[in-house]
C-alpha cells in the first residue's frame, strides 16, 4: 500500500487505505486542518441545501403537528410565526458547528483517557483531537449522498431526513411522530464506519490489541443506542 503524501491523498486513503494511511498520520499532527474544514463543510451545506428546495410552509406545518400537537391552538399560531427561512438556516448551520466541535472534543477526551493503558502512549488530548477530524471524514460520503437526494427529490415537500440519508429513520421511513425516530435518526451507516475508523487507528498510534480497539470505538456508542432503546421501550 502507498502511504499518503500530503493531507488531501490522506483524506482519501483513511476511507479506502485506513490503515496503512493512519499509520502514516501517526507523525503527521499538523494535517487535521483539512478534514477539520471537510467535516464541517459536510455538517453544514447539506442542511443549508436543504432549506434552499423546501418548502417552507409544509415544513413549518409538519414542525407544529409533530412537536407542537398538544398546544393550543394561539401557542401553535405563535410558533408558525416564530419560524421562518432565515431563522431556520442559520440556527441549523450555527448548532451543528457547535455540536461537531463538541463531539469531537468528547471524542478527543474519550481517547485520551482509554488509551492510557499503553505506557509508551506519549499522545495528548491535542493529538486526539486533531485524529478525531480524520475518523469523522465518512461524513463526507453522506453529505454527498445527501446533496444526490435532495437533487432528485427537488419538489419542495421533503423530509429532514434526507439531509442523513443514511440513518435509520430515513432507510426506514420512520415518521417524525414515531416514538422511534430520534433513536433511529442517531443510527447512522457512517457513524458505524467512523467507529471501525477508531478502532484501526487507534490499534495504530498505540500499543493496544485489536480487540480492546473495537471496545474502545463501538461501546460508547452501542451502550448509548441500547439505553435509549431500553428506554423507549420501558418508558
Amino acid at each position: 500500500m502507498v502511504s499518503p503524501l500530503n493531507p488531501f491523498t490522506a483524506c482519501l486513503g483513511v476511507l479506502y487505505q485506513p490503515k496503512a494511511t493512519f499509520g502514516a498520520l501517526k507523525g503527521q499532527h499538523n494535517w487535521s486542518w483539512l478534514p477539520f474544514v471537510l467535516v464541517v463543510f459536510a455538517t453544514i451545506l447539506p442542511v443549508y441545501y436543504y432549506f434552499q428546495v423546501v418548502d417552507f410552509q409544509w415544513y413549518k406545518e409538519v414542525i407544529i403537528s409533530s412537536q407542537f400537537a398538544n398546544v393550543s391552538p394561539g401557542e401553535q399560531q405563535a410558533v408558525g410565526v416564530s419560524l421562518n427561512a432565515t431563522k431556520g438556516i442559520i440556527g441549523t448551520i450555527i448548532t451543528p458547528f457547535i455540536m461537531v466541535l463538541v463531539l469531537v472534543s468528547l471524542i478527543a477526551l474519550y481517547l485520551n483517557v482509554m488509551t492510557k493503558s499503553d505506557p509508551e502512549n506519549i499522545f495528548s488530548f491535542s493529538d486526539w483531537f486533531g485524529f478525531s477530524w480524520w475518523v469523522l471524514l465518512p461524513s463526507c460520503v453522506g453529505a454527498l449522498l445527501s446533496g444526490i437526494i435532495l437533487f432528485w427529490l427537488d419538489h419542495g415537500q421533503i423530509s429532514f431526513d434526507a439531509v442523513s440519508p443514511s440513518a435509520l429513520s430515513f432507510l426506514f421511513a420512520i415518521p417524525v411522530t414515531s416514538t422511534w425516530f430520534g433513536l433511529a435518526s442517531s443510527i447512522k451507516l457512517e457513524t458505524v464506519w467512523s467507529m471501525y475508523l477508531v478502532a484501526i487507528g487507534v490499534s495504530q498510534w498505540v500499543n493496544i490489541s485489536w480487540r480492546k480497539a473495537l471496545l474502545v470505538a463501538f461501546t460508547p456508542c452501542v451502550f448509548l443506542w441500547l439505553v435509549w432503546a431500553l428506554i423507549i421501550i420501558f418508558d
